[in-house]
């Protein structure tokens, strides 16, 4: 009885075992099916993935205006991508700015905003290039004060406090620009407002091509290229389209305004 059992059971398994490869090789029939009809679109996403991957290495922020169509995804050398961005931006200016003047309009920036950063515009079109970060920072602490006192908060409105609330934005904070892209937002996350308190966290700043506003304002590093420029702009660009996204949030969402008022509050801190 105990034999018939163990024979039944191996039978079982065995089927079992069958009808799983079945289903397996089907599965992999299909998916090749469907890879192959595919195939434009695999290799395209593979191309933008690469050419990203290529911008982000060369220290280059993505933003409407790079010149993603430039970048050669075979080329591993990110000092090559970093050459022909730095070029493009250099012989391109001027449809670069007039590009970014346009889009500025579209954003519902105020008038404070707009007049920082045309300002921040005409120095780097006059190779001004320490201005643009000078210039651009103490600007989006002063919407963010703004935007934060304006809705609940009794002490002074902090950078921590405008990080935390767009950290509750969620996904919308990788496409908020126009390009989908999480480096931007980590950039502004943990890299744009840091303090700069060590020898090591001093030399990592410096190395890096994103302008860091504590170490911008306090003559920490001097950012004086033409890539610590553009990057300025873009992040400020992105910075102000996150205070614009929380002020919406506070206005239209009581969830968000409940969570975001229940946090400590901070004096401001970041100076």
């Amino acid at each position: 009885m105990a034999a018939e059992t163990t024979v039944t059971t191996l039978a079982t398994n065995v089927t079992s075992f069958v009808e799983v490869f079945r289903v397996l090789r089907l599965a992999a029939v299909r998916a090749k099916e469907w890879v192959l009809a595919n195939e434009p679109l695999l290799s395209s996403l593979l191309d933008t993935w690469v050419r990203f991957h290529a911008l982000d290495r060369s220290g280059w922020l993505p933003h409407h205006t790079t010149p993603f169509n430039r970048l050669d995804p075979a080329e591993q050398d990110p000092a090559v991508a970093r050459r022909i961005v730095e070029a493009f931006y250099e012989d391109e200016w001027p449809a670069v700015e007039a590009a970014f003047r346009v889009r500025l309009q579209t954003h519902a920036f105020d008038e404070e905003t707009l007049a920082t950063f045309d300002e921040a515009l005409v120095a780097h079109r006059l190779q001004l290039f320490r201005a643009t970060p000078r210039t651009l920072f103490p600007d989006i602490e002063r919407k963010a004060r703004e935007t934060l006192q304006g809705h609940g908060v009794t002490s002074q409105a902090s950078l921590r406090e405008l990080r935390k609330s767009v950290d509750a934005l969620g996904v919308a904070n990788f496409t908020r620009t126009g390009v989908v892209s999480f480096k931007l937002y980590r950039m502004f996350a943990d890299h744009l407002y840091s303090h700069v308190k060590t020898p090591e966290r001093l030399a990592e700043v410096a190395a890096d091509p994103v302008p860091n506003r504590h170490a911008a304002l306090h003559g920490l590093v001097v950012y004086a290229t033409r890539q610590s420029s553009v990057n300025a702009l873009i992040m400020a660009e992105y910075a102000h389209l996150s205070i614009l996204a929380v002020a919406q949030a506070l206005t239209g969402g009581d969830s968000f305004r409940h969570s975001f008022l229940q946090e400590d509050q901070h004096a401001l801190a970041d100076s």
